[in-house]
């Protein structure tokens, strides 16, 4: 997978630190798995109306993350198998985090879900997540 790929993921911190591992949130697995799921379908409009105002303004609305979508879709290739997917926390957000297979390149790719306690997103990522893959 190409450098530019990490060059044009959409990232919005919401806290500038590693942030600890916890037990895997049913809810947020759910939610997270179903965001992702609509990510890949194409379904921008929906996953844009849940994100919070910042967020969607650093996206582009809906317009923007369907042009990001088409970006990983060409750069990366659809997703084509779950790595690994855990959920945490950092205050009152719950995040969900998924590493997977691509069809194009050798690289995975982390896909990002950050929720507010009211389940809008509060901040997205997609970017290359170099791990040892079992084989």
């Amino acid at each position: 997978m190409s450098m530019r790929l990490a060059r044009i993921a959409l990232v919005v911190l919401v806290a500038g630190c590693a942030l600890p591992l916890a037990a895997a949130d049913d809810v947020v697995l759910a939610a997270g798995r179903a965001l992702s799921e609509q990510f890949e379908r194409g379904e921008t409009a929906a996953i844009a109306e849940r994100m919070t105002p910042p967020m969607r303004d650093a996206v582009g609305g809906a317009q923007g993350l369907a042009a990001f979508r088409q970006k990983v879709l060409s750069e990366a290739g659809p997703e084509t198998g779950v790595i690994r997917e855990d959920t945490t926390t950092s205050g009152d957000l719950r995040i969900y985090r998924r590493i997977a297979r691509r069809n194009v390149g050798q690289t995975p790719v982390l896909m990002e879900w950050v929720l507010t306690g009211d389940h809008r997103i509060a901040g997205f990522q997609v970017r290359p997540q170099p791990i040892a893959i079992p084989q």
